[in-house]
């Protein structure tokens, strides 16, 4: 007789993947174009990768910004295997402190980070064309200061066109060399996928921001075939001794909620 708590499901944790997209006025045409056809194409490939995936479960979350900024997933973060892309439309600003704002808000056991399971430490992909037309610094200065889960996540931005800001995207993701810069369509497409897929299997390890964050670059390096530019000024800032994972906590652990909440 089989030993039914052998033959039980074991509940995997949940590991969040949230797109923080720029939809500006000039990202319309060719780029979300092409955007939506990479995301398109990604979320198909992440439901077979949360599928067979045996530490974590994806949910996907996406955040667009133009005037102001929008969830589109706004019921919170959605299963992998229910999500579907509805394509993007561009126009209006490009109020990035906006996006940093719904973040701190919504990156939370309050509110998106709610689960029994628990979550593993959020991947954040930011990607942007323009430079910020509202007050950036001081919504990043908040949620570098006040959440946890953003200051553990693991951060990669992409920098599309000449005209994208790569200082603004440095000061967000911590690391010089977690910015790249793409010029053109097919690698903005081949870069999108690569980093999701990466993402999602990195981020389900236990591990610290820096390394999953050069596990990812290595492989956008590799697979893309994206050359990284170390060539700027700026020093990659070593990335902080990261908080204990959330995912190691539940309700009777010491730390609590007020750590992590």
């Amino acid at each position: 007789m089989p030993d039914i708590e052998n033959t039980e499901t074991i509940a995997r944790k949940l590991l969040p993947i949230i797109y923080v997209l720029d939809t500006s006025g000039s990202m319309e045409g060719d780029r979300i174009a092409a955007v939506n056809l990479a995301m398109s194409e990604t979320m198909e490939v992440l439901k077979d990768v949360s599928k067979n995936n045996p530490s974590a479960e994806l949910k996907i979350g996406v955040l667009k910004f133009d005037s102001g900024s929008q969830w589109i997933t706004d019921s919170g973060f959605v299963f992998m295997e229910d999500f579907f892309w509805n394509d993007l439309k561009a126009g209006g600003l490009t109020d990035l402190g906006s996006a940093l704002k719904e973040l701190d808000d919504k990156m939370s056991r309050k509110k998106f980070l709610n689960s029994e399971v628990g979550y593993k430490v959020p991947v954040l992909i930011f990607m942007s064309d323009g430079q910020p037309t509202d007050d950036y610094k001081s919504a990043l200065k908040k949620i570098n200061a006040s959440n946890k889960w953003f200051k553990a996540s693991t951060k990669i931005a992409i920098a599309v066109g000449d005209d994208a800001d790569t200082e603004v995207l440095k000061e967000i993701v911590g690391n010089s060399e977690a910015v790249i810069r793409v010029n053109d369509l097919e690698t903005l497409k081949r870069l999108i996928k690569v980093a999701s897929v990466t993402a999602s299997m990195i981020g389900s390890k236990s591990r610290t921001d820096s390394d999953a964050q050069s596990e990812i670059l290595n492989s956008i390096q590799q697979d893309a075939g994206v050359k990284l530019d170390k060539s700027d000024d700026v020093s990659p800032k070593p990335a902080p001794a990261p908080d204990p994972e959330p995912d190691t906590f539940d309700a009777d652990d010491p730390w609590g909620d007020d750590k992590w909440d």
